[in-house]
């Protein structure tokens, strides 16, 4: 669906006789909800948003609107006196919100009803990356045959922890026939899916579907769409004839960012890593990222969020992803960390200096004042291309001492903005190239602490 406009009633949980005409507008490829109300829910201008808004449209569907922030209003009175001038000059009023989570099919009165146990989700580009298809064709030239076959391919399980299992699945159409065809269409859309054993909220499924968006994105190199989102939840139930009830399928749209435009599919080859890359260890390598992402969330965001970022400066995305660096490291379990051995070394070696040359009765108070530090910022670069670097990424980075100080010094400068380091800092066109080559490092790490092998990254 790329966009819809739903006319209809709208109220208030807490108020359901005040009801107010309005239209509700979805544009897809914009990423906007918006309801815009002709009246108001309130007698007093109010500009807080509210939790829920509840709607019937003009067809007769059940609509839940959820986390509706406050856009613009005209002619709703600020206190009594306002009301009587505007009753006086007889004005309309309207009220508009901009919606983040749009549900058809179901009026939920409280954010605490907001409770599922299945989300299905069609994601843009999603066909590509898994790249598994049901459709065979045979051409026989001789005898002037072609043959279309086609078999529903094979789900794919995996269980993501005890409270969790996740599902890739192959849905297609049933192509048409009439008495006379010239053209049948059989297409095929693969739709991925998360199965709670318990009651898990609408915000708990966006969570781990921006867990999974951002595994996809590390991929994708770009934002991460959802085209079709759908609900399910035993609590929700409708009656197919007498004594037959099923789950109610409740549609969900929502908005990410409303400033974010989104580009063309990619294909496989343009693609960092695909299903079939990684489809021997899929599930240990999912299992591992989800468990990852709470141990490096910081680090994650700040790399990975930068795909659904319209506009920011470049200098703040090249702190980001240094500070990304900084935390991501400061979160290992490390075992062999010789950059920091290293690093003590000379620590030692300075200190002994500065002991040597200081008279015997301050010796022990400037011992006392010198500590020693955990990890300097180079240090951790350092770390992170011993462990995580491998042949292809090290061309690109080409002089790892070099490359080492160019990020410190960087770091330093657009983070302090200290004037005697705003010579050695990288600018312009050498800042993006250093920020780009420090993003990569950074996908590696996250992709080889998550079950990646070297030579697959390469």
């Amino acid at each position: 669906i790329e966009k819809f406009e739903y006319k209809g009633l709208w109220f208030l949980p807490s108020n359901t006789q005040r009801k107010v005409h309005g239209i509700l507008k979805y544009d897809y490829e914009n990423n906007t909800n918006v309801l815009e109300l002709i009246g108001s829910f309130y007698d007093y201008s109010n500009h807080e948003g509210e939790d829920i808004i509840l709607g019937v449209t003009t067809e007769g569907d059940e609509i839940t609107l959820v986390e509706c922030e406050f856009k613009s209003s005209s002619g709703i009175p600020r206190n009594e006196s306002d009301k009587v001038l505007i009753n006086n000059e007889d004005r309309l009023s309207t009220l508009n919100f901009r919606i983040t989570h749009i549900l058809k099919g179901q009026h939920i009165i409280s954010k605490d009803d907001l409770n599922f146990q299945k989300i299905y989700v069609e994601i843009f580009n999603f066909d590509e990356w898994v790249g598994i298809s049901g459709l065979e064709t045979n051409i026989d030239y001789k005898n002037s045959e072609k043959t279309i076959y086609y078999k529903t391919p094979d789900p794919i399980n995996i269980k993501i922890n005890d409270d969790f299992d996740m599902q890739i699945q192959f849905n297609s159409n049933h192509p048409m026939r009439f008495r006379f065809s010239n053209e049948l269409k059989l297409s095929q859309r693969t739709i991925f899916s998360f199965h709670s054993k318990k009651y898990t909220t609408l915000n708990e499924f966006n969570y781990l579907l921006r867990k999974f968006n951002n595994f996809l994105s590390a991929s994708l190199q770009k934002p991460v769409r959802i085209q079709s989102m759908e609900l399910y939840c035993d609590k929700f139930i409708e009656k197919i004839g007498i004594n037959n009830n099923i789950e109610k399928t409740i549609d969900a749209y929502q908005i990410i960012n409303s400033d974010l435009k989104f580009d063309e599919k990619k294909q496989e080859w343009e693609m960092f890593f695909t299903y079939d890359d990684i489809k021997n260890d899929f599930e240990a390598i999912i299992q591992k990222w989800f468990v990852n992402y709470e141990k490096f969330e910081e680090p994650f965001n700040l790399v990975l969020s930068q795909y659904y970022i319209s506009k920011n400066f470049l200098e703040v995305l090249f702190i980001n992803v240094a500070q990304a660096a900084e935390s991501f490291h400061r979160r290992l379990e490390l075992i062999d960390d010789t950059p920091k051995t290293e690093q003590d070394k000379v620590f030692n070696d300075r200190k002994n200096i500065i002991l040597e040359n200081t008279p015997d009765d301050l010796k022990n108070w400037v011992n006392s004042q010198i500590t020693k530090p955990k990890h300097f910022f180079d240090t951790r670069l350092k770390y992170l291309l011993k462990e995580f670097s491998n042949s292809e990424l090290d061309k690109i980075i080409g002089d790892q001492s070099k490359f080492v100080k160019d990020i410190t010094i960087s770091r330093n400068y657009y983070t302090h903005y200290n004037r005697e380091q705003e010579k050695g800092a990288a600018h312009g066109v050498n800042l993006i190239i250093l920020y780009e080559k420090l993003r990569l490092l950074l996908l590696c790490c996250f992709l080889i602490e998550s079950g990646f092998k070297k030579p697959l990254i390469e």
